[in-house]
């Protein structure tokens, strides 16, 4: 196994910090379903829980899930135990060259610090017409004030020597330009914008809750630090806590082709 992200530690609350919002189960899993087509067989490459993936099995997906997160596996197995799934890490696929139609990824390349050899590998198990599927569920559209939150916690940690960018993929540019390498073409489509209203409090106590991966790493003393400079600043930029902000958020999936 590489050092790539495993949530075993947020097995037991992942469901509950990461919804399956209603744009999200409507028109988002439609779109997965148009792409996939009526006989896709599918690779799932951190299924996790199976948050996406069991929407799309109980649609009658032929689909395979791994994850190197066993525990988050088993709460997958036991949502629904008919669930094929292999215990795996995406930069060595224990997969045939060519098995798969599609290979599918929802937020998981910024977890995996050898990411191109990821791509490489869903390149090595798809079959010459397949595509890799980059689902965003919830990427940030202009102005988000939940951004602009983290933005300003992990610029305050980097003036306390504490680095809290993602272990693996950073940037859309990294990754067109990796997959433009490997013979790829990238189309992205966005199905969907929908509003995702929070309170200001609610999302510090989020912050304050770790659910996030990139809080797991940081000593206790410099992250309670953290998180009361952070309030500071929200409450100087935004005033009252208890008001509601209404975010716009995109489904968006990189679909890519590889040349044969």
């Amino acid at each position: 196994m590489s050092n790539s992200r495993s949530f075993d530690r947020a097995a037991s609350v992942y469901d509950q910090t990461r919804p399956l919002l209603e744009p999200i189960a409507k028109h988002g899993i439609q779109a997965i379903l148009e792409l996939i087509g009526p006989n896709g067989h599918v690779l799932d490459v951190g299924t996790g829980t199976g948050r996406i993936s069991i929407p799309l099995l109980e649609r009658g997906v032929d689909l395979i899930g791994c994850d190197i997160s066993s525990k988050m596996l088993s709460r997958l197995k036991d949502k629904l135990p008919s669930a094929r799934i292999t215990l795996a890490d995406a930069s060595l696929l224990p997969f045939l060259a060519g098995k798969f139609d599609v290979v599918l990824t929802v937020h998981v390349l910024h977890l995996i610090p050898p990411w191109r050899e990821a791509l490489r590998e869903f390149r090595r198990v798809l079959k010459s017409n397949g595509i890799y599927l980059n689902v965003k569920t919830w990427e940030a559209a202009e102005g988000s004030v939940r951004q602009l939150m983290r933005t300003h916690w992990r610029n305050w940690l980097e003036t306390q020597g504490v680095n809290v960018q993602h272990v693996g993929l950073h940037n859309q540019t990294d990754f067109l330009e990796e997959v433009s390498t490997l013979g790829g073409n990238l189309s992205e489509v966005e199905v969907v914008r929908y509003p995702m209203p929070f309170l200001l409090r609610e999302e510090l106590d989020r912050f304050a809750s770790r659910a996030s991966s990139d809080t797991w790493d940081i000593p206790d003393d410099i992250f309670d630090l953290s998180l009361k400079e952070l309030r500071t600043w929200v409450e100087s930029e935004f005033g009252n806590l208890d008001q509601e902000i209404e975010n716009e958020v995109r489904f968006v999936i990189d679909v890519v082709r590889f040349k044969s």
